[in-house]
């Protein structure tokens, strides 16, 4: 079973058997800016229901956020839930949780990274570039090979794992692409700020090596042509 109707479930929806007795969890908040807690709350209630309805399924999936490790927004709404969310899933037998970066791939979602800055700067519309900001970006098609190899091949349960990028860009590096993509300048505002944090991803290493996934200097360029392409 999967819930959701979104970028991962969507994706994931096409990964075959797998899961006809384990549950793939991916609904509920996906704006990280959100603050509201009714919101909040509807994924909690709907998360401990699909607990106890697939309590005896061989796998339940959730999906978390590598933002948990970034200690600038440690206090904010959207990562203290998800912590919670996972608290909850592990009281599943056979629980796993991927943490998952900034995700691109089609969507109609205004609030992911990329698809927030692709249409400020396709409506010329002015948006604050936090110059020493970094994000950690991977391409949907490389989480679900990603995953399913771990789920396939390793078998894995039980587990906290981050599936992500080996590297991280600066959000400038982001416009910048999305820029030459477009063919048009972006409008912003400079601001001095922004950090880093690093996402462990040697849990996975094997598991790229074995999908041939390649983190190198192109991927970013080719991700986002992939998907951002007027073409």
């Amino acid at each position: 079973m999967i819930i959701g109707s979104g970028l991962i479930a969507n994706a994931f929806g096409r990964a075959g058997a797998y899961f006809d007795d384990a549950c793939l969890y991916a609904a509920g908040v996906s704006n990280s800016d959100c603050r509201d807690s009714l919101e909040f709350e509807r994924e909690r209630l709907m998360l401990s229901s699909a607990l106890q309805q697939f309590s005896k399924a061989r796998r339940f999936i959730y999906f978390g956020t590598c933002s948990v490790g970034d200690p600038s927004l440690a206090d904010s709404m959207y990562v203290r839930h998800k912590m919670a969310m996972e608290d909850l899933v592990r009281s599943h037998s056979g629980y796993l949780i991927f943490r998952l970066p900034q995700v691109v791939g089609i969507t109609r979602n205004p609030h992911t990274l990329l698809n927030f800055l692709h249409h400020k700067i396709a409506h010329a519309e002015n948006f604050k570039l936090w110059m020493g900001a970094k994000r950690n970006v991977i391409d949907i098609a490389d989480v679900v090979a990603i995953a399913m190899d771990l789920l396939e091949v390793e078998n894995c349960a039980k587990e906290t794992i981050d599936i992500a990028n080996t590297k991280n860009f600066f959000v400038r590096e982001i416009v910048e692409v999305l820029e030459n993509i477009l063919g048009l300048d972006a409008v912003y505002d400079r601001v001095e700020k922004g950090a880093s944090y690093e996402i462990d991803v040697s849990r996975i290493g094997n598991s790229i090596e074995r999908c041939n996934v390649s983190f190198d200097s192109a991927y970013l360029q080719r991700v986002c042509e992939k998907y951002y392409s007027k073409s």
